[in-house]
């Protein structure tokens, strides 16, 4: 006769679980994925005060697009969700901060850099959008990331009100 052990699943057998060496992989991933994203809400941010009006009211309403977009980002990544709904929600507000924030940090983008001399090839139009699909990449990852992270160290994960998946 042999002994079987009857512990419970432990959060390492989730399909979905990350081996330790995985996580400890991700965390500094997860930060280097924050800088870049930072760096390209920055560049964001550095177009749309250079497009702005000299005056300092002006260059803080420049500003908050991009910044709206990467606190949000930021919750996003964070917090964990309650509810399917509410977490759909959350999503659809994180694009529509997203589709404003492009498109005003676009067309600020595209002024600044015909105003520096970008105008060969239609370069003004191009560049915009290399910053602006760099924040977006670094938004998704990090949400990736994060939920892997997550996943991996067995923590709850709420699904809805008196519900917990793990």
């Amino acid at each position: 006769m042999t002994a079987t052990s009857t512990s419970p699943p432990s959060h390492r057998d989730h399909p979905n679980a990350a081996s330790q060496d995985q996580l400890a992989g991700l965390r500094p991933l997860r930060w280097a994925v924050r800088a870049v994203l930072t760096l390209g809400v920055a560049a964001s941010i550095a177009a749309n005060v250079l497009h702005a009006r000299p005056n300092l009211i002006s260059q803080l309403i420049a500003a908050w697009p991009p910044l709206a977009l990467l606190l949000t980002v930021e919750l996003i990544s964070r917090v964990p969700s309650h509810r399917r709904s509410l977490a759909a929600l959350r999503l659809l507000a994180t694009a529509a901060i997203a589709g404003i924030a492009g498109w005003v940090s676009y067309w600020h983008m595209v002024g600044v850099a015909a105003r520096y001399g970008e105008i060969d090839a239609g370069a003004s139009y191009l560049l915009p959008i290399s910053v602006d699909g760099l924040v977006v990449v670094a938004s998704i990852s990090l949400v990736e990331i994060t939920g892997r992270i997550r996943a991996g160290t067995g923590r709850p994960t709420p699904q809805g009100p008196g519900k917990v998946v793990r």
